[in-house]
């Protein structure tokens, strides 16, 4: 059984229910929202003022329409202290947009380089003025005011809370924090009072407002300042000694033995010496027979700077050194296994990461085991259709480029983390996807892609519905033998009933194990759902919002990674759901009406009898009794 380390049975009875809301608010594992923080939306409108290129970029209406709408969602997520400190630049920066897009279309055509217009340097100028306001001590301070004030609201049930979290997450890791240790450090001073590293093992009796106090104050504090040095150990041997600015290769199989005092001297050395003397970090191999755990040291100098994001900054200088030499001259990519930080000297932080020769697990043979369900579920339909007709051209082209998107993420790269890159080329990846299957229904890609984002409503109500469950039975409990059984039932290989009616059937006793208590009231909502049509009905014109946003946000996305202008990877990974969506969505639908013999543009347009009897005002519960009724006795 799963247990949350932000849900906990610690509290005295007294304690409030929305202190205990401000804690498990904290973690950020239960999915984000799609509402982006105020900082990422200017960030990425300085950037298309900046950088933007192409015809599509300021010229086309629908592209900075999609803008104008991230950011009205942004602006209309802030909480009310934020947007008091905020309001000034806020405005001037609101009043410049409008005044870049309302200009004539000559104006929007500029190129880089050459906006020079008051339009532009004014909407650049007034981006920088809020993204500094926002990054100081006062709008910091007043998110996490704007959080506290959300748990003490329990009248709040759409996850308010999440979207100002997300924006004090990233106003942290933008004043040089390291935002997931600070937001674990706030979680304990909440909790318990004294600071996170005391590790309290019992409740302290430190008064909420103190508590609360205490937590403002580390939000306030600057992040500090020190000489920061990054070892990188990789696996892949370099044979490679030599220092260049700030980087510096080192052979491990050589440098690793003569750090040592008694060994031969170099650069350096004191700083590796007290790394690997105490034979846990950088080892090599002593005898011929044994394997080292690094082959390639690389030290990077970033000098006087902060702790956050230290090892990525180090890890993109040496990328970038490796890609370019590689690309041009050929060779193997190393593989970064272990890093260790050093602050002004001494060790601050250190990790590994499991790395092998292999890509994917070996010997698996639980992913064998999957394989074989997988092929007995869908292979014998499949086999037919074939057997029938051969696939049509756009299908396997459409199977093709899915599989390409798949790989970095499947099972046979599984000891191999993805990329920056890997993640990016999802999106672009699904557009190819969806057009081969337009292709294959005689459909623009345009009209696919209104079709298939009807579909997701009903979708995304699925899986909320399926995580609130799951959040409910994450552990903590102060009855674990309900908890026990409702698992059994929930996670059960062959269940009696479908899905739904579990859910409807038990939502009383999931409430009563629920321990996630800032998400009491969105889980609520969520269970209640399936029996209540009314609720179901807010949440799809919710979904549906949801879905017009993704779409501008995917198409930016997909513009910018295709044309080379500014996305960040923040905005990526946003849509790489949504994107996901699309492309399985249109494939799978695509497929049926082959393996069915129904007309394609059939297949991508009609919902399922689930979404259509629901969006005729039934409730899933209903539906699915009445469908079990309508079935013949075996």
């Amino acid at each position: 059984m799963f247990r949350d380390y932000k849900v906990s049975s610690h509290w005295a009875d007294d304690d409030p229910a929305w202190i205990k809301s401000l804690v498990s608010s904290l973690d950020r594992r239960h999915g984000a929202s799609s509402i982006m923080p105020l900082t990422s939306v200017v960030d990425e409108i300085a950037a298309w003022v900046d950088m933007a290129s192409g015809e599509e970029a300021w010229a086309k209406r629908t592209n900075h329409g999609y803008l104008r709408l991230e950011l009205d969602r942004s602006t209309g997520a802030l909480g009310a202290a934020v947007r008091a400190v905020v309001s000034a630049p806020l405005s001037r920066f609101e009043a410049a947009f409008t005044q870049l897009v309302t200009s004539p279309r000559t104006v929007l055509v500029h190129a880089p380089g050459s906006r020079t217009d008051a339009v532009w340097t004014d909407l650049a100028s007034s981006a920088k003025d809020l993204l500094t306001t926002l990054e100081a001590d006062g709008a910091t301070t007043a998110s996490w005011d704007d959080l506290v004030t959300a748990a003490r609201d329990r009248s709040l049930s759409a996850r308010q809370y999440r979207p100002i979290a997300d924006l004090l997450f990233d106003q942290l890791q933008r004043r040089g924090h390291d935002s997931e240790s600070i937001f674990n450090t706030l979680a304990s001073l909440v909790a318990y009072g004294p600071e996170a590293e005391e590790s309290p093992l019992h409740h302290l009796d430190v008064p909420t407002e103190d508590r609360i106090a205490r937590a403002r104050v580390t939000v306030s504090s600057p992040a500090e300042v020190e000489p920061t040095v990054v070892w990188l150990g990789y696996q892949g041997h370099a044979w490679l000694t030599l220092s260049a600015g700030r980087v510096s290769f080192m052979d491990a199989q050589w440098h690793v033995p003569n750090a040592r005092p008694d060994g031969q001297g170099f650069d350096h050395k004191p700083e590796l010496w007290d790394l690997v003397k105490d034979g846990y970090q950088f080892k090599v191999a002593k005898l011929v027979d044994e394997e080292s755990d690094v082959e390639l040291l690389v030290r990077v100098d970033l000098g006087e700077t902060t702790a956050a994001g230290a090892v990525k900054r180090a890890t993109d200088m040496v990328e970038t050194i490796l890609n370019v030499s590689i690309h041009s001259s050929g060779g193997i990519h190393p593989n970064l296994v272990q890093h260790a930080v050093l602050r002004s000297g001494r060790q601050a932080a250190w990790g590994s990461v499991i790395s092998r020769r292999e890509t994917g697990f070996p010997n698996d043979s639980y992913g064998a085991h999957l394989t074989g369900e997988a092929v007995e579920r869908h292979g014998p339909r499949i086999a037919q259709a074939l057997s029938r007709d051969e696939l049509p051209r756009y299908l396997a082209a459409a199977i093709e480029v899915q599989v390409i998107a798949d790989h970095p993420f499947s099972r046979d790269m599984a000891l191999r983390k993805p990329s920056e890159a890997d993640i990016r080329s999802i999106v672009p990846l699904a557009d190819r996807v969806v057009q081969h299957v337009a292709a294959h229904a005689a459909m623009s890609p345009d009209d696919t892609f209104t079709e298939l984002r009807q579909h997701w409503p009903h979708t995304r109500w699925t899986v909320d519905v399926q995580n609130a469950v799951g959040m409910c039975l994450l552990g903590g409990s102060t009855q674990p033998q309900l908890t026990q059984d409702l698992s059994r039932d929930w996670f059960a290989t062959s269940p009696s009933r479908p899905w739904v009616l579990f859910v409807a059937d038990r939502t009383g006793q999931l409430l009563s194990v629920c321990q996630v208590e800032h998400e009491r009231a969105w889980i609520t909502r969520m269970l209640r759902s399936v029996t209540d049509a009314a609720v179901y009905a807010e949440l799809v014109q919710e979904y549906t919002a949801e879905a017009e946003m993704l779409e501008g946000r995917r198409k930016r996305v997909r513009n910018g990674l295709v044309h080379g202008n500014p996305t960040s990877f923040a905005m990526v990974k946003s849509v790489r759901e949504y994107a996901s969506f699309l492309s399985s969505s249109a494939l799978w639908r695509g497929l049926e009406s082959y393996i069915e013999v129904v007309d394609p543009r059939t297949a991508l347009t009609s919902l399922t009898p689930e979404a259509a009897a629901m969006r005729s005002s039934q409730d899933a519960a209903t539906y699915w009794r009445n469908r079990i009724a309508s079935q013949p006795s075996s």
